[in-house]
């Protein structure tokens, strides 16, 4: 059963052409689905718009259905109860995402008190709970510290306590680990497949291998359209469209011979930046 569908979604800024064209996927209660594609193809677009961040300039058209509910037209008011107790989002960047001035305790806690309310003894117990499920192995240091003082990772982990705090039905990740090294964002994707495992997801990356750590489908984008999806290791195993060829070929650059060219996009779409 799908708990979010999206039908024919079309989203137009002004007079210019799509940036998305009339996609459509299902993602179910305990699902997890990525989307791949290159900057600008449409994916992080894609995530704004089923959250409600759009900005007024946009023109969204079609259908986005969250557990049998249409969004595309609540108000500003009734995406606000959405957000955070339905969906919730991880961002890229997480010193973007906190409030620089505030320590991570008290954003933790403020997410937690919108959901629950402000229970008698107050919420620190809930914050220590999740700062330490998120693998944080001194809450109590991380609760009372600025972002700043901070190493990526940690915060990145404070983040996504933020996002899972409220046990949403529905998670959004737009592309949550391309800031960090390599050894961490093995960690942080260990913990999100963990963490993501009973609930429905959207994971926005251009990275392949990425993406199949954490999903069993895959839906690739390019010019705002979906191209091709399914399960993530029949496409690899034998991609049907070029430009998902072309990326399971970069992945696999140790097996291509020195100075062979690998395809790019515009080989396939001459007018679509590579």
């Amino acid at each position: 059963m799908s708990y979010l569908r999206v039908t024919d979604l079309t989203i137009r800024f002004g007079n210019r052409p799509p940036a998305v064209n009339s996609i459509s996927f299902e993602v179910g209660e305990r699902d997890r689905l990525g989307i791949i594609g290159q900057s600008g193809s449409g994916k992080s677009v894609t995530a704004l718009a089923i959250l409600g961040l759009l900005p007024e300039t946009a023109t969204v058209t079609g259908s986005i259905q969250l557990d049998g509910r249409e969004l595309i037209g609540l108000s500003e008011r009734e995406l606000q109860k959405l957000r955070g107790d339905e969906i919730s989002m991880i961002f890229q960047e997480p010193m973007t995402a906190l409030d620089p001035t505030m320590k991570v305790g008290r954003q933790v806690g403020e997410v937690v008190a919108l959901h629950h309310g402000e229970r008698r003894g107050g919420i620190r117990d809930d914050v220590m709970t999740w700062l330490g499920r998120v693998g944080l192995s001194d809450p109590e240091r991380i609760a009372d510290s600025y972002p700043h003082e901070l190493s990526g990772g940690q915060r990145q982990r404070a983040l996504i306590a933020m996002a899972l705090a409220n046990e949403p039905g529905l998670v959004l990740c737009d592309e949550p680990t391309t800031a960090l090294d390599v050894l961490v964002q093995r960690q942080i994707l260990a913990l999100l497949a963990e963490e993501l495992a009973d609930r429905a997801a959207i994971f926005v990356s251009h990275d392949l291998a990425v993406v199949r750590e954490v999903c069993p489908r895959v839906a690739v984008m390019l010019g705002g359209e979906i191209v091709e999806q399914g399960p993530i290791d029949d496409i690899i195993a034998n991609p049907q469209h070029p430009y998902t060829q072309g990326l399971i070929a970069s992945a696999r650059i140790d097996s291509v011979p020195p100075g062979t060219r690998l395809p790019s996009v515009a080989d396939y779409y001459p007018g679509v930046d590579a």
